[in-house]
């Protein structure tokens, strides 16, 4: 649902999220992502599809497990989302799970780029009733009701034989990559097929988690307004 915010409420979000960008990644990169901020909200406004302000996490459940695992709450960026899936080649059949829905904008944009089914894992309570809200929202609007969102800790998800996109924005700890990462290998494995991962981080590179096992290789590193993509590849033998 798009909050009724007034105006000046929403400046002061997009400056609150300038002052972020600019402090933790530099100002070259936030002047980048401040940019695709105020390009989103024109979108999302224009559109009514979802909300677009930042959240702390810490400010709503304090009694999470592996919470301290978690980050702050950060939204899929639109462009630079758009710009990812148009380098890749969609099959028929592509499952997308965002592990870490938030609420739900990744899926609503997934939604948009074609993909058969859109899954969503959410574990904070207050996250996933509000990608609730939004996702209805958006069926309401489209007709498009493809989605599945799930409230549940992302490291006890089993992987389903049809997932096939795995998107993880701004995650969680590695502590908990690598819990999804065996569940994922454990499908693959299972249920042989071609499978992208895609893991967005401006700061830290965990290929080495990711191809660890050899089942998944690094195909390319896109970067889009600021924010960057690591694209990785599973191909059956």
């Amino acid at each position: 649902m798009y909050h009724k915010n007034k105006s000046g409420s929403d400046i002061i979000k997009m400056c609150k999220t300038f002052y972020y960008y600019i402090r933790y990644r530099g100002v070259y990169p936030g002047f980048l992502l401040v940019f695709n901020s105020i390009i989103e909200w024109i979108w999302f406004a224009s559109h009514r599809k979802s909300s677009v302000n930042l959240m702390n996490l810490n400010a709503i459940e304090k009694d999470l497990d592996n919470k301290e695992h978690s980050t702050f709450y950060v939204p899929t960026p639109i462009i630079p989302f758009f710009k990812l899936v148009k380098k890749l080649t969609l099959s028929s059949n592509s499952v997308f799970v965002d592990y870490g829905a938030g609420k739900g904008r990744a899926m609503i944009l997934a939604s948009e780029c074609g993909f058969s089914k859109i899954k969503g894992l959410e574990f904070s309570l207050s996250l996933y009733e509000l990608a609730q809200k939004n996702i209805q929202n958006y069926i309401e609007q489209t007709g498009k009701n493809n989605f599945e969102l799930l409230h549940i800790d992302v490291s006890t998800y089993k992987v389903n034989k049809e997932d096939n996109f795995f998107y993880f924005f701004h995650p969680f700890s590695t502590f908990i990559l690598d819990k999804c990462l065996e569940n994922i290998y454990i499908s693959l494995k299972e249920e042989p097929r071609k499978a992208v991962l895609v893991y967005q981080s401006n700061h830290t590179d965990n290929t080495k988690y990711i191809t660890a096992k050899n089942m998944f290789k690094l195909k390319e590193v896109f970067t889009s307004f600021g924010t960057r993509f690591y694209i990785y590849e599973h191909i059956p033998s």
